[in-house]
């Protein structure tokens, strides 16, 4: 489906995840990049992203993130990805960090972690890879699940000690991607601030947890790139 040096964008989006998230995410990702990509999204309903990007059912089919592991089969189209998770809100054109995290990674990176969760620096919610290089996670994965879908800390804890060479993006790009509710909101009691308006460094909104960008229409820069794309 692709050749070894190929561009490849994937995300995931199984179980009970509306695919507007993923439909959206390719819909912006497609408008602010200028690099030539293929398009791919791990599933279990492909008739719903198929005029956005090419389905792929998953190789061992998993609870919620966990479905994240199957990104590392050797099954997988061969290829250096960048993966992102669906929650993430895509502000601006980031070519250039991609494709200096393309040309200087070994075989891995990612941003850290907002808070370092549980220890682990490793955050599975954006990262670049190459295939070939990372299949004995998947192999660990298939053999194991069964044990690892309740354990603590989800798939980033239990799969970041497993890559030996990770570059971190964001030691170069500290700013290209924030964490809405760690890094950008302050806490007014039970209640979360948000800034109206984000640094010009800031290029990508991570929005983990809650609140999601669905329950976001009100904030101008989730309204201008999110939902502004949901009937693009």
């Amino acid at each position: 489906m692709s050749d070894s040096h190929a561009l490849n964008f994937v995300c995931v989006c199984t179980d009970r995840y509306p695919m507007k998230y993923a439909e959206i995410l390719l819909k912006r990702f497609k408008s602010v990049t200028k690099l030539d990509f293929n398009y791919f999204c791990i599933t279990d309903r492909p008739d719903e992203i198929k005029e956005h990007a090419t389905p792929i059912a998953p190789f061992k089919k998993a609870d919620g993130w966990w479905n994240k592991c199957n990104l590392f089969s050797p099954d997988m189209p061969s290829g250096t990805y960048l993966y992102m998770d669906i929650d993430i809100v895509i502000i601006n054109n980031f070519d250039e960090e991609i494709q200096w995290t393309a040309d200087n990674m070994s075989t891995a990176a990612c941003i850290s972690d907002a808070i370092h969760w549980m220890g682990e620096k490793f955050s599975s919610s954006m990262m670049m890879f190459k295939t070939g290089y990372h299949k004995a996670i998947f192999e660990n994965f298939s053999q194991h699940s069964d044990h690892l879908t309740n354990r603590e800390g989800g798939d980033q804890v239990w799969m970041g000690p497993q890559f030996a060479d990770m570059l971190y993006i964001d030691e170069k790009f500290p700013d290209l991607k924030r964490n809405l509710k760690f890094h950008l909101a302050t806490k007014n009691g039970n209640n979360l601030q948000l800034p109206g308006q984000l640094p010009a460094s800031v290029k990508l909104v991570d929005c983990t947890g809650h609140p999601k960008p669905d329950q976001l229409g009100n904030v101008p820069y989730i309204k201008q790139n999110w939902h502004d794309y949901i009937n693009a």
